[in-house]
């Protein structure tokens, strides 16, 4: 399938499909696996089958003869009985006519008495049989004789008169060759029907794996003819063992998508950033140009005020720019630790004083005075101290840039830190000429700015939105009395798991 996709898209280079013809020979194959598992299951259940088989035809066979050799020892034992005190035995014909159905087996016997001896038969034939002797039971077992596997019938009873009373003891053998022979035949039919059906087996799992594997290549298909940057989610219907892989899939492209969006916002952010900056130095510095070329055709000195002034101009859009610069940056850094790094127990107070002693000296260069009011000594949360930090320092930066606006007593900016039950409460506090009810939910748009006449960036509060949101907390635009803003922020505590209220 990814032959016919290279096929399609025009921008593949041979070397590449060369590396991937080379990484699919060693990849490891699912349909090999799954047959190759299917083969040893049936292989296992084929071999106990065809144990099973086997102990079955030797019983078999050893039922079917022991009736013969059954019928034909009782045929003797009809014929023992007592002549004048002494046991006499005379053999019909038919016993060892029913046992001559086996022809190529011998047969042995013996007929004894325990109280006058032996009678009659092979009388180097000792065979006692594994269990103890049981009057007028009949006992079949397998004992080797004249070197050859024999299959003995036993019996021992009492034969009693009038005035006496002896035991005699038959002992019936023949040997195992058409009881092998038939248990063989047997066998041997059982196994082509076993070997039949597991080949019949393999074939019906090799023609499974491809119907099995079929919505796998469904996916796969549906992904490949797919255009670039068509990452909408998967909707083909799939069997319960492949939905879970499609659900992966399709949140796979959702969190694909949101990184690609934004990356787009990132870039936008950076060109409008950095064009308004741009253009201002080009624009000071063809001023100072101008001005220049004009007193030199004039004849007139370049007064040091006039370059002094130009030069100051394009210093503080240096600043200005760097500032935007170094925002973008952070902007990015936390961008990628929100979508790549995971949340760890975190001592809140650690990036809230590292961002008051940043924003310190700036504050006091505009005459602000910036405090810290925590009397906690330690606050544990489950966040990301780097973007914490940075989401402060928005908030510190905002609040001293739109602090002290023509009004007298505004000259402060407040952090609190206060503990509740479940959360920990972060209040910034201004007093500055505060945000109309109007503006207060489009603070956080990117790119809304409520007063042009005051520089800024117009995406430090969107991020402070993007890293509240990331770290499940609320933050909320207070009116602060008599006059200016307060941004409040509740973040969980960290043995709470549900967003506080």
């Amino acid at each position: 399938m990814w032959q016919k996709s290279h096929l399609k898209h025009s921008d593949t280079s041979p070397s590449e499909i060369a590396a991937e013809r080379r990484a699919l020979k060693k990849a490891p194959s699912l349909r090999f696996r799954f047959i190759l598992a299917g083969v040893l299951v049936i292989g296992v259940i084929a071999s106990l089958a065809i144990n099973l088989v086997f102990d079955s035809s030797r019983k078999l066979a050893d039922l079917s003869y022991d009736r013969l050799l059954r019928s034909a020892l009782l045929q003797m034992d009809e014929n023992v009985g007592l002549i004048r005190n002494e046991i006499s035995i005379d053999i019909p014909w038919s016993a060892f006519a029913t046992l001559a159905q086996a022809d190529e087996d011998r047969v042995f016997y013996k007929v004894e008495s325990l109280e006058q001896g032996f009678i009659t038969g092979y009388q180097d034939l000792n065979s006692t049989p594994p269990k103890s002797p049981v009057l007028d039971e009949m006992q079949f077992y397998n004992q080797e004789y004249s070197g050859e596997m024999v299959r003995f019938a036993w019996l021992e009873r009492r034969l009693t008169e009038p005035d006496t009373a002896q035991t005699v003891r038959i002992v019936l053998g023949q040997t195992r060759l058409s009881r092998e022979a038939m248990a063989s035949a047997v066998t041997q039919r059982a196994i082509e029907v076993v070997v039949l059906v597991a080949l019949v087996a393999i074939a019906l799992i090799v023609i499974g794996s491809h119907m099995v594997l079929r919505p796998l290549h469904r996916l796969e298909r549906a992904l490949e003819e797919r255009p670039h940057g068509d990452l909408t989610p998967i909707d083909i219907n799939t069997p319960k063992e492949t939905h879970h892989l499609k659900v992966a899939i399709n949140h796979f492209m959702a969190r694909l998508q949101v990184n690609l969006e934004q990356l787009e916002n990132y870039t936008a952010d950076a060109a409008h950033q950095l064009r308004t900056p741009l253009a201002s130095l080009r624009a000071l510095a063809e001023n100072a140009r101008d001005n220049i070329s004009n007193d030199t055709v004039s004849k007139d000195a370049v007064s040091p005020e006039k370059q002094n002034l130009a030069l100051e101009n394009i210093v503080i859009q240096c600043d200005a720019l760097s500032q935007t610069v170094t925002l973008l940056l952070n902007q990015a850094v936390v961008s990628h630790r929100l979508q790549t790094q995971r949340l760890a127990p975190t001592n809140l107070l650690e990036p809230i004083n590292a961002s008051c002693r940043e924003q310190a000296v700036t504050a006091l260069h505009q005459g602000i005075k910036l405090s810290l009011d925590c009397e906690l000594k330690e606050a544990r949360v489950l966040g990301d101290a780097f973007a914490i930090q940075q989401m402060m320092q928005n908030l510190i930066e905002n609040a001293v840039r739109y602090s002290g606006l023509g009004v007298e007593h505004a000259t402060e900016v407040v952090v609190k830190v206060m503990a509740f039950d479940a959360f920990y409460r972060i209040q910034v506090i201004d007093y500055g000429d505060g945000i109309p009810d109007a503006e207060k939910q489009r603070v956080f748009e990117r790119f809304y700015r409520g007063r042009y006449d005051i520089a800024g960036s117009g995406v430090g509060l969107a991020m402070v939105k993007d890293i509240v949101d990331h770290h499940r907390a609320s933050i909320v635009i207070l009116d602060t009395q008599p006059k200016g803003t307060t941004f409040q922020v509740d973040i969980a505590k960290i043995a709470f798991s549900r967003k506080p209220v």
